[in-house]
C-alpha cells in the first residue's frame, strides 16, 4: 500500500512536472505572424476582392500533426472598415502560409473617398490579422503583426496658379485671368464639393456679362459630377475681381469609376472642364475656361510593395487644359510602406 502511493505521487510530480516544462516551451516559443502580403484579385462591378497571404513563425513543436489556422482579419482605409474575414481550420502548408480572401462591396467606396478628402488627401491602410494555430486540438494564438501603409495624393494642385492668361470671345481678350485657386469643400459620403476661383481683370471699357459657369468632371471617362457652376455674373469695365465656381462630384458614381480605377492597375486619369457663357454684343458664346480646367493622373497604390518611405512620381502628367498645357513628371503622386508593426 505504501509503495503504491510512493509511485502514485512520483506519477503525480512526473505530470505536473511534465506540464509546466510545456507550458513554458508554448509561453515562450508560441507562433508569430511573420509577414503579411495583400494583392487584388477579381474585380467586378459590384464588389472587388482582395487575396492576403499571411506566413506563421511556426516553432518546432507545433509542426508535428495536423496543423490548421483559424484566420479573421480587417482591412480598413482610414477609418472606414472596407473588409472584414474568417475562415476556420485553414490547413497550414509546409511553409506554414496561410492564403484567404475577402471581397469589398464597392458601394463602401464613396465613404473611403470622402475620407480621403477629407484627411488632406491621405489615406492609411491597415490589415490587422487574427490567427490561431490548432494542433492536435490545442489552439495556439499567433503574435499580431499590423500592416499600415500611408497613400497620399494632390489632385488640385495643378489649379494653384498665379500664371496671367486671357480669356478671348469673339476674336477679342475678354478678361484677363491672373491667379487660380482650387480646394476641397467639405466631402460627404453622398457629395465631394471643389471650390474654385480666380482673380480676373476686364480690361475693356464695357461690362463683361457672364450668363452662367458650367463644369464636367471626369475619372476614367466616368462623369462624376456636372452642373452649372455659378450663376450670372457682371465683370464690371476696367476692373479687377475675383469670380467662383463650385463643382461637386457626386460619389454615388465613385464605384463605378473604382472599378476602372482597379482594372487600370489601380490608375486614374482626372479631368476638371470649366465653360463660361459669355453676352457679348448682344450674343452669348460658350468658351472654355482654361485656368480653371485641367488633367490629372494619379495611382493609389493601396498594397503595392515600394521602398519604405519613398514616393513614386514617374509616368504621370497633370496641368491645364488646352494649349501651353503644363507636363510633369510628377503627375502620379504614392508614398511607400510603412514599416509594420507587432504585439505581442
Amino acid at each position: 500500500m505504501v509503495r503504491r502511493r510512493t509511485w502514485l505521487a512520483i506519477l503525480v510530480v512526473l505530470v505536473l512536472l511534465g506540464t509546466t516544462a510545456a507550458y513554458g516551451v508554448l509561453a515562450v516559443d508560441r507562433p508569430r505572424v511573420e509577414s503579411i502580403d495583400n494583392d487584388w484579385g477579381t474585380v467586378t462591378d459590384e464588389r472587388t476582392e482582395v487575396v492576403t497571404e499571411v506566413t506563421i513563425d511556426n516553432p518546432l513543436l507545433l509542426r508535428y500533426g495536423d496543423a490548421g489556422a483559424d484566420v479573421s482579419y480587417t482591412v480598413s482605409l482610414n477609418d472606414v472598415e472596407v473588409a472584414n474575414e474568417r475562415e476556420r481550420r485553414v490547413d497550414l502548408d509546409g511553409d506554414d502560409t496561410v492564403t484567404v480572401s475577402t471581397w469589398i462591396d464597392n458601394d463602401d467606396i464613396p465613404a473611403w473617398w470622402a475620407s480621403h478628402v477629407n484627411n488632406d488627401e491621405t489615406t492609411t491602410v491597415r490589415v490587422e490579422p487574427d490567427i490561431i494555430v490548432d494542433v492536435g486540438g490545442v489552439g495556439m494564438p499567433a503574435e499580431e503583426l499590423t500592416r499600415t501603409r500611408t497613400v497620399r495624393t494632390d489632385l488640385l494642385e495643378p489649379l494653384e496658379t498665379n500664371e496671367s492668361q486671357p480669356v478671348r470671345a469673339a476674336g477679342r481678350t475678354a478678361f484677363v485671368v491672373h491667379e487660380s485657386d482650387a480646394r476641397w469643400g467639405n466631402a460627404t459620403v453622398d457629395r465631394t464639393p471643389i471650390e474654385a476661383s480666380a482673380s480676373v481683370t476686364n480690361e475693356l471699357s464695357t461690362p463683361v456679362p457672364i450668363t452662367q459657369i458650367g463644369y464636367t468632371v471626369e475619372l476614367n471617362g466616368v462623369v462624376v459630377g456636372q452642373g452649372v457652376a455659378a450663376d450670372r455674373t457682371v465683370l464690371e469695365p476696367e476692373s479687377n475681381q475675383t469670380i467662383t465656381a463650385n463643382a461637386t462630384i457626386d460619389n454615388s458614381k465613385l464605384d463605378e469609376w473604382w472599378v476602372t480605377h482597379r482594372r487600370n492597375d489601380g490608375s486614374s486619369n482626372m479631368t476638371v472642364d470649366f465653360n463660361a457663357t459669355v453676352e457679348y454684343a448682344g450674343v452669348e458664346r460658350t468658351v472654355p475656361l482654361e485656368f480653371i480646367s485641367y488633367e490629372r493622373t494619379f495611382r493609389t497604390d493601396l498594397f503595392e510593395e515600394e521602398t519604405e518611405g519613398t514616393t513614386d512620381a514617374s509616368n504621370g502628367e497633370d496641368g491645364r487644359r488646352g494649349e501651353g498645357r503644363a507636363s510633369a513628371a510628377n503627375g502620379v503622386q504614392v508614398v511607400g510602406d510603412d514599416p509594420p508593426r507587432s504585439s505581442g
